[in-house]
């Protein structure tokens, strides 16, 4: 919007930044009080920041620094493991950039109200009654933004109930999505273009003016419509918000499933089983045995998929090299005795089944001792 120049200060949870902007962070040192005197005392950083900063953090960390950390050979006295978690948690955070991306060029973008209007929308309480022309501009813009909402929300609900065979990460990844989408949506409904275009509609639907032409029942309804919009926009927000938290408490342990083998795998069961009860026992939204089913599912999808990588690969794998990059061996070679010794064969296959064995144990343990809270939920989810 062509809108004068204007200088404001924000938390930056209602106004968009659409020019520069310089940041104030307040070090809460114990008892330290701001140095006026001084230019810059570190009590208060500060910075200058513009609306494109996302896009210029993805290109520091992914085209500069996590070259530079991958090609790295020394790593004094860091050890393996530290190194192994800092390199994982480094590239989560470079995707988590990328997606945030990928997340803004897709969502959707509510066109702003037409510049010509800027003044008389200020002056919406004033005694002279809005005109007509800008009531109906108004209207539509506000008709087509409820429907574009709508739309979008009901795209989402059909993408969740949609039946795959999708796997625990991806079920994470769906609602990381979910939830900047609807960040993205909740935003723009909070910004001022919205709300400008809200208030001079509701004070349009309460003029008694004889020279309101537009019906104003018909507008009522339109900004009623508008309220249910916002209520559903903050719900699933929030248990968007709600399930990411829940599921990233699984992201440890659910590891093993894709970089792990079945031994492996085994050792985290008590920790992962715990996880999920924990989910069922205190999320707010993800607990409903509809999506604990699900997530079980999604859970045994990949362990068989790991069960049938390490079965195919066992050979690969004990010379050193996963090929987990590579094509996966077709099945039909198992019973190339050159290729797969039954001695060795058998023992992988053995590893598969004891684990097959301690998910259901560990399943059922845990069912057990929910059964002994009688008032606490219970996992009653079918085991098929």
């Amino acid at each position: 919007m062509n809108s004068p120049k204007e200088f404001f200060i924000t938390n930056g949870e209602k106004i968009k930044l659409t020019g520069k902007g310089c940041y104030f962070l307040r070090n809460l040192e114990a008892g330290k009080e701001v140095t006026k005197t001084s230019g810059n005392d570190t009590s208060v950083l500060f910075g200058q920041i513009s609306e494109h900063s996302v896009y210029s953090l993805n290109t520091i960390i992914n085209q500069v620094f996590k070259p530079l950390v991958e090609q790295l050979d020394e790593w004094g006295k860091c050890e393996d493991d530290q190194r192994r978690e800092f390199l994982s948690y480094f590239e989560k955070f470079a995707n988590e950039l990328k997606e945030a991306l990928k997340s803004l060029s897709q969502n959707i973008h509510l066109e702003e109200y037409p510049a010509q209007w800027e003044n008389e929308a200020k002056n919406i309480h004033s005694t002279k009654a809005p005109s007509n022309e800008m009531i109906n501009d108004f209207e539509k813009l506000f008709n087509k933004w409820s429907e574009t909402i709508a739309t979008s929300l009901d795209g989402t609900e059909k993408v969740e109930k949609k039946d795959d065979k999708s796997d625990p990460r991806q079920e994470l990844d769906y609602w990381k999505q979910k939830m900047r989408q609807l960040t993205g949506i909740s935003e723009q409904l909070r910004s001022k273009n919205c709300r400008t275009v809200y208030n001079v509609l509701s004070a349009a639907s309460q003029n008694t003016s004889e020279q309101m032409g537009k019906p104003r029942d018909k507008i009522y309804l339109a900004t009623s419509r508008w309220r249910a919009i916002e209520l559903r926009v903050t719900e699933a927000l929030n248990e968007a918000k709600d399930n990411v938290k829940y599921l990233q408490t699984l992201e440890k342990f659910i590891e093993p499933l894709y970089e792990g083998n079945p031994e492996s795998i085994k050792e985290t069961l008590p920790a992962l089983m715990n996880s999920i009860k924990m989910i069922h026992t205190i999320a707010r939204y993800y607990n409903t045995n509809e999506r604990m089913t699900g997530l079980f599912a999604k859970i045994t999808n990949q362990m068989i998929t790991n069960c049938k990588f390490n079965i195919l690969n066992f050979r690969r794998i004990k010379e050193g090299s996963t090929g987990k990059k590579g094509a996966p061996m077709n099945d039909d070679v198992l019973w190339d005795h050159d290729l797969y010794p039954p001695e060795e064969l058998i023992v992988v296959l053995q590893s598969c089944i004891e684990l097959n064995q301690a998910y259901l144990k560990q399943y059922e343990f845990t069912k057990e001792r929910l059964m002994n809270m009688p008032k606490g939920k219970q996992f009653d989810f079918s085991p098929n």
